[in-house]
């Protein structure tokens, strides 16, 4: 399977919990064409932000009722979706524009939208809430996004079609799995540098460590 046809396949589909999103305090059924992951919250109360890659929306599911409570615009292309820790932003890879879109997660509202590499797939929240790091299939690199200055603050050279990652909890290291030539890149953050290349197997895609933040894949 090429990189392209891997990226036609997929949607994903990303929780939060609706009182963080509604609350003081506070951190897919649906007409979506083409989620094929899902979270499911431990809490009746949640969401769930399925990102749809055909219809160029952000669906927004209620899990008490099981239905679709609204439907976001965003880019062309939406692929996955991060939510920042305090449950005030979400970002959406859109991986025929080449942007992420940030959204305004009380208002469900678009507030802007942020040029990176080529083919943005996977992105995940550091867990300090300062960054974003988007796997950039088609130009093999990752975009750092600064979520205070809304802008891209480091690109970084990986291996070829990055297509999964996960931030380390103290956010001192990001691990992207590289679609197309079977390795892991390890990227120092505060350097925005790789500093290992580890082979793993054929056409690594997902992602996870215990305590890590990691970008939704399927």
């Amino acid at each position: 399977m090429t990189r392209r046809q891997h990226m036609g396949r997929r949607a994903a589909v990303v929780l939060c919990v609706a009182a963080a999103l509604v609350g003081p305090g506070s951190t897919a059924g649906a007409s979506a064409e083409a989620p094929v992951a899902a979270g499911l919250s431990p809490r009746a109360d949640a969401l769930v932000y399925v990102a749809d890659l055909h219809s160029d929306t952000l669906s927004v599911v209620g899990t008490r009722t099981g239905a679709v409570v609204d439907s976001i615009p965003i880019g062309k292309g939406p692929d996955s979706v991060a939510v920042t820790p305090d449950g005030a932003r979400l970002h959406v890879t859109n991986s025929a524009a080449d942007t992420v879109s940030v959204i305004d997660a009380r208002a469900r509202t678009v507030t802007g939208s942020i040029t990176i590499g080529s083919g943005p797939t996977a992105l995940v929240s550091s867990s300090d809430g300062r960054q974003v790091h988007v796997a950039d299939i088609g130009s093999d690199d990752t975009s750092v996004i600064g979520t205070r200055r809304r802008a891209v603050t480091a690109t970084v050279a990986v291996g070829h079609g990055p297509n999964g990652l996960a931030v380390a909890p103290d956010c001192s290291r990001v691990h992207l799995g590289n679609f197309d030539s079977d390795t892991l890149s390890v990227v120092d953050t505060s350097t925005a540098r790789t500093t290992d290349t580890v082979p793993v197997g054929d056409g690594p895609t997902g992602m996870a460590a215990p305590g890590t933040a990691r970008g939704p894949r399927t």
